[in-house]
């Protein structure tokens, strides 16, 4: 394995030598990370990290872009975008997320061509292909470059290769965006993300760091690992949660006993 992953880095360290210069969609997650750490590397102040501001992400997906770009080394910049402004994206259909990739990286673009840079890349690896993400098809439609694919890194590699590294990410929970935790065909409303956004930080601050609060109108479904069911159904912490949850706007607060996963708002045949 380990020699394995090692002559995955090095063909990825030579495609980014290749490019001369780079602009890398970063949200501060694992993926983008570990590539924006190998584009410093191969290339130093001609790679630029491009983190997305917006109404679906949370300030402390922010915060966090910051200082893990700052812990990089690589130069940095927060752009803000306005995605509530796009009825295609509110609208929610399955396609959501590929109007919302189609306009991030169609600014990414033009933020590369009007800086000079040669490229534009975002942290897809080889395992992105095999779940359901729209997304993927506004990086092809748009060229983007994929150099974690095009080096056949997976997800464990770039958690091995991010320890190496000593990046503080190797073991970041997965990032998406708020919008993901409302059901298809539900309008994106700011009051909705605001109420999701509030209700994850809070439960965040009481020591779980891998959660979705998933929006189904007046009920608030979470989603926590199993190790940490027992401890949210305890005395106060129980307590705290449907107090706090119920002032945001929630009536029902439910604990969805299947625990975390990724992409459960595209289970139930959602999708068409």
């Amino acid at each position: 394995m380990r020699e394995k992953s090692t002559g995955k880095l090095r063909k990825l360290r030579q495609e980014l030598s290749s490019m001369e210069s780079l602009v890398i969609a970063f949200s501060g997650g694992a993926d983008s990370s570990f590539l924006a750490s190998a584009a410093y590397e191969a290339l130093g102040d001609k790679a630029l990290a491009v983190t997305f501001s917006s109404e679906v992400h949370s300030r402390f997906e922010m915060k966090e872009a910051r200082e893990i770009a700052e812990e990089i080394g690589i130069k940095h910049e927060v752009i803000d975008v306005k995605l509530l402004d796009d009825r295609n994206f509110t609208e929610n259909s399955p396609l959501r997320c590929y109007f919302c990739k189609k306009a991030l990286f169609s600014r990414l673009i033009k933020i590369a061509e009007s800086r000079g840079y040669k490229h534009s890349a975002c942290g897809e690896n080889v395992e992105d292909k095999d779940s359901y993400r729209p997304g993927t098809k506004a990086c092809r439609e748009l060229n983007i470059s994929t150099p974690l694919v095009n080096a056949g890194i997976t997800k464990q590699d770039i958690r091995e290769l991010s320890r190496e590294r000593n990046l503080s990410t190797w073991n970041k929970p997965s990032l998406s965006c708020l919008a993901t935790r409302i059901p298809y065909y539900t309008q994106i409303l700011p009051r909705t993300l605001s109420m999701i956004e509030r209700s994850e930080d809070f439960i965040r601050q009481l020591g779980i760091s891998q959660l979705r609060v998933r929006h189904h109108g007046s009920t608030a479904r979470i989603e926590v690992l199993p190790d940490d069911m027992n401890f949210l159904t305890k005395e106060p912490v129980r307590k705290e949660i449907l107090k706090r949850l119920g002032q945001i706007g929630y009536t029902y607060i439910s604990l969805d006993l299947k625990g975390y996963r990724t992409g459960s708002m595209d289970e139930n045949d959602q999708i068409e």
